[in-house]
């Protein structure tokens, strides 16, 4: 599977968000979610290999046939799968990333929600077809060029799973090998733009995707 050309061009100018950035926007460029640097992603995607093989995950037809796509059909009913590929992350085991396994109904290179706490995996408006990333990078943009649903403060962000279930999905996410934590939050202090109107107080990946599925 080669990479869609939005996301090669998009990481040549920018490799991820580096650490010391986090000092000026506190956890990260999206709302709190981090833009994985390609070390990273390649990292996170090869943990997540370990789960599909996972029999109380990954393998599990149960939990797989609980699995749903917004739109029907478009991402393949699986709770993880090599095609997923993440580039920003709420650093508990949920992204966007784009879909290089695409279902029936979907485009190769779509924007997706996907993760842990995602049994419905969402194709994000504004993120559709192969050009997806690129599209969807110039409507965030336009959001934030038009002051649209967020505000500047200067508190953490809630980006991140605060307020979700950390029992929810594959636990093993928070533990490397070693026995360290695998997630983590951002850096204190430093400004923070956080979701207002009819989303505040929404995970930021949660908010889009609610946003998305009404469109769709």
């Amino acid at each position: 599977m080669s990479l869609p050309p939005a996301v090669r061009e998009s990481y040549l100018l920018v490799d991820g968000q580096e650490p010391e950035s986090s000092s000026g926007c506190s956890e990260g460029l999206f709302f709190g979610l981090t833009l994985l640097p390609l070390e990273d992603v390649l990292a996170e995607w090869s943990f997540w290999r370990e789960v599909d093989h996972d029999p109380s995950t990954g393998a599990n037809e149960q939990l797989r046939a609980q699995m749903r796509s917004v739109p029907p059909n478009w991402i393949r009913n699986e709770y993880s799968c090599r095609g997923w590929l993440p580039l920003v992350t709420d650093r508990a085991g949920n992204y966007v990333g784009v879909d290089l396994d695409p279902g029936e109904g979907g485009a190769y290179g779509q924007v997706i929600v996907f993760g842990r706490d995602f049994d419905t995996k969402v194709v994000l408006r504004q993120g559709e077809g192969e050009a997806g990333w690129a599209s969807w990078l110039a409507s965030f943009v336009e959001d934030l060029e038009g002051g649209i649903g967020y505000e500047l403060t200067g508190q953490q962000s809630d980006g991140g799973s605060d307020g979700s279930d950390d029992n929810v999905g594959y636990e093993g996410y928070f533990f490397n090998p070693s026995g360290g934590a695998r997630g983590h939050g951002g850096a204190d202090g430093g400004q923070t733009l956080r979701l207002n109107g009819e989303y505040k107080g929404w995970t930021v990946l949660e908010a889009w995707a609610d946003k998305s599925m009404r469109a769709w």
